[in-house]
């Protein structure tokens, strides 16, 4: 039995006999191009991210509540069709499970997924933003598209800022005096957590210093991603040089990853 995760009020990704019906009242006060234009994107004709209409006509659209109720199906459903087609064991995961998102991973074995893609459409709830419950934001969501690499100037980037990052943790003092009298503490807490960054630091930097070759299950991962990458981007109408590097920033740690975010501006809509 699978519980319901939401309410009758969830965000779910509308079906296409929807949007149709949804299309027609908004042919009165659309012209022609942008009702054909959104008829595409319900027909899945090509994605929403790529550039069909200049940026002024996607920022008048990306007003329109039915714009946001289309992507979000474009942009969903063309994912589906597209890793439909990949010859490859994936598990997709989202809305028929109760989840304002779409989850896809290449399973390598019975306990083991790898990351290819997710597109989050949340609202975002309430409580977290202080927003009334009935307000409704024009965000259409994130992407987010995972590639493996074998790179021997990215392992040694990663090592050397493992290495930096393990002299700081090692050279810090707990900024908290020790109790006398009194067993815990902010200074107790704060050195248990200081110990386990320290250990998780050097288990990283113990398994990426050891690793020299690649698995068989390793070059998978990176001929399946890779891959994959290529084919979001060709869809999307994006080369590698429409992302730039950016740090992204642990909520607990103050710690870096490899993570390009998209340049080029799209209204209400993020591609890591």
């Amino acid at each position: 039995m699978r519980l319901a995760r939401f309410s009758d009020n969830w965000n779910k990704v509308k079906t296409k006999e929807e949007l149709l019906e949804m299309l027609k009242r908004y042919r009165g006060i659309l012209n022609n191009s942008m009702a054909e234009y959104l008829n595409s994107l319900i027909e899945l004709e090509f994605s929403v991210v790529k550039d069909y209409i200049d940026s002024n006509d996607r920022k008048m659209l990306s007003e329109l509540d039915i714009y946001k109720k289309v992507a979000i199906y474009n942009i969903y459903n063309r994912a589906i069709s597209l890793f439909n087609n990949i010859d490859a064991p994936v598990k997709i995961t989202g809305n028929d499970e109760g989840f304002e998102s779409l989850d896809i991973s290449l399973k390598v074995n019975d306990e083991k997924c790898i990351k290819l893609f997710d597109f989050s459409y949340a609202e975002g709830r309430s409580w977290e933003f202080k927003i009334p419950s009935e307000y409704k934001t024009m965000r259409i969501g994130g992407i987010n598209i995972y590639q493996t690499l074998e790179s021997k100037e990215l392992r040694e980037t990663e090592l050397n800022r493992i290495m930096d990052r393990l002299e700081l943790l090692y050279d810090q003092k707990n900024p908290y005096p020790s109790p006398r009298k009194k067993i815990g503490g902010p200074g107790v807490q704060w050195r248990i957590e200081h110990q386990e960054e320290i250990a998780r630091y050097e288990n990283m930097f113990n398994e990426l210093d050891s690793k020299k070759d690649l698995t068989d299950e390793e070059k998978v991962q990176i001929e399946v991603t890779n891959k994959v990458h290529d084919l979001i981007l060709e869809d999307y109408g994006l080369t590698d040089e429409s992302f730039e590097e950016k740090p992204a920033i642990s909520l607990k740690y103050s710690t870096s990853k490899l993570q390009k975010t998209l340049v080029k501006s799209q209204p209400n809509l993020t591609c890591d």
